[in-house]
């Protein structure tokens, strides 16, 4: 009887740990992978799991790397589409997707060293520019997480941990980026989830209303149709 009742507890003391809080035991492949995986099946308990207090270079290492492999990747995939579509699907992917227009851009025939060459040597500068496009991440991080941490300052919204629990969520919310590697659909889906993620990890780390951390979490879609309209807008304007 008591064994059963000694059992049950040891269950229910079980907790969820961060996985990426553990990658030095882990190795930080092993970390990072284990944290998607966490975040995408059960954020609640992944957010739960998480320490606040354990430092700030953690999260944004975290929000950093998940970036790099998405673009890393990503280009990968614009690689492969643009090697194996056919012009008029290329086209339509030049629209849709990356909204440019087609004719500005050479044709192969117009190309010194041919279309493969090309997409190789441009892989090759993306790769070069990527500690670049780390530092901008982390900036834009800081930003974003920056802004809504002084909406929960100006509004007197809970936050027993500071700027620190609105980092850790907005880091690790950054996440669903992973989803933008598949064209279209992914960067919309990556786009929700990161709001989802986010007003999640408010809700949970800093104790902030459903409600509430609804709405602060659509910031983050919010500035992104703002980011790709803004172009649009401008341009008709001036026109």
């Amino acid at each position: 009887m008591n064994s059963g009742d000694d059992n049950t507890g040891a269950e229910a003391s079980v907790e969820v740990v961060n996985p990426w809080e553990e990658r030095k035991d882990r190795g930080r492949f092993s970390a990072l992978v284990a944290s998607l995986v966490l975040l995408a099946t059960a954020p609640r308990k992944f957010f739960e799991g998480t320490r606040p207090d354990a430092g700030i270079w953690g999260p944004l290492l975290f929000a950093g790397l998940v970036t790099l492999i998405y673009m890393v990747l990503g280009s990968v995939v614009f690689t492969v589409l643009i090697l194996t579509l056919p012009d008029q699907a290329l086209e339509f992917v030049y629209q849709t997707v990356w909204r440019m227009d087609p004719s500005q851009f050479p044709t192969a025939e117009e190309l010194p060293f041919g279309t493969t060459l090309f997409v190789l040597f441009a892989f090759q500068v993306l790769l070069l520019a990527l500690p670049a496009l780390f530092a901008l991440t982390l900036v834009a991080t800081l930003i974003v997480g920056s802004l809504v941490h002084l909406l929960l300052v100006v509004t007197r919204t809970s936050r027993p941990h500071g700027f620190r629990g609105t980092w850790v969520a907005i880091c690790y919310a950054n996440g669903a980026t992973v989803l933008g590697i598949v064209p279209i659909a992914g960067e919309i889906l990556a786009t929700f989830c990161g709001a989802v993620l986010f007003g999640i990890g408010l809700h949970v780390v800093q104790r902030v209303g459903v409600l509430r951390a609804t709405v602060l979490a659509s910031i983050l879609p919010l500035l992104t149709v703002l980011a790709l309209l803004l172009p649009r807008l401008l341009e008709s304007a001036t026109s």
